[in-house]
């Protein structure tokens, strides 16, 4: 309730003292001999009278008992690691496309929550905006892998930047699917600054710690020095990141798409309804016993 209007209710009070001092004036100007025996409280104004209280009320929010449950969507930002590492075999069939089977598994619940997908190597790049047509959202994800960036590495800062701008000043989740090899070292800077700004970060990682080769079409990947390249999952560094944005870490994607925003603690429901439709039932009756 809008305390601070609570001197407004004097206008009811104040209104019927005067209709009545009018009415006494009237009634002495047209029966003059009736002197001091004019009624001091006439009671036919007493309907418009409390009518104007109740509608007084209604516009100070009256609140009481609980709201009704706020049903509202999440604003989730998916960033999908397509660097090479992610084509390790180390989970079935490799961790891209069991990434990418996670995130279509959530988008089919996340019915009134609307994703965005930022895929990103060595460079972030927004795919998809927020939206809630999740078809279409599983249909462009297929299209994600190491050729939808242009520079090879794992720049989760980067990544975890383009969300931001993906939430455009919202708040809101982000889901960190990857093997975790941070290989531009600003992802735990780049969680800090997304927590400043009230947004989550949930790792999901991918592949094992004692690592995979990746393989390629002609055999394994290899580095400059000819070296089959082994990558690991670099869990220390993900429970890091979402440690830092009260996040969690794991190999699957935690239950947030289908989460739901509850009223506040202490919020109360507005009944101003009520005490809108009992001034305008007074008033009704009070212009029916005028009627003649």
């Amino acid at each position: 309730m809008r305390t601070e209007l609570l001197p407004l209710l004097l206008v009811a009070p104040a209104a019927w003292l005067l209709l009545v001092r009018a009415d006494r004036a009237r009634v002495r100007r047209v029966a003059p001999a009736l002197g001091p025996r004019v009624p001091l409280v006439p009671r036919r104004f007493l309907p418009l009278a409390a009518g104007l209280l109740l509608a007084l009320v209604a516009a100070l929010g009256p609140a009481w008992g609980a709201a009704e449950s706020e049903v509202r969507g999440a604003d989730l930002v998916i960033c999908l690691d397509v660097s090479r590492s992610m084509l390790a075999r180390d989970v079935e069939p490799d961790r891209l496309s069991r990434a990418k089977a996670d995130i279509k598994a959530l988008a089919v619940e996340a019915k009134g929550d609307r994703l965005g997908l930022v895929a990103f190597a060595g460079e972030a790049r927004a795919m998809i905006p927020l939206t809630e047509d999740t078809t279409s959202f599983s249909e462009l994800l297929d299209l994600a892998d190491p050729t939808s960036v242009g520079r090879g590495g794992t720049d989760l800062g980067a990544a975890l930047e383009a969300a931001l701008a993906v939430l455009g000043g919202r708040t809101g989740t982000v889901l960190l699917f990857t093997d975790g090899e941070d290989l531009g070292g600003k992802g735990l800077a780049a969680a800090r600054l997304l927590r400043e700004r009230g947004i989550t970060v949930h790792c999901i990682g991918l592949g094992t710690e004692l690592g995979s080769k990746i393989a390629t079409e002609g055999g394994f990947l290899r580095d400059r020095s000819g070296a089959e390249v082994v990558s690991a999952l670099d869990a220390s560094g993900l429970r890091a990141i979402a440690g830092a944005t009260g996040g969690t870490f794991g190999s699957r994607a935690p239950e947030v798409s289908v989460a739901r925003r509850a009223p506040s603690p202490g919020r109360r429901e507005n009944r101003y309804q009520w005490f809108l439709a009992g001034a305008v039932l007074l008033w009704l009756l009070d212009l029916a016993r005028r009627r003649p």
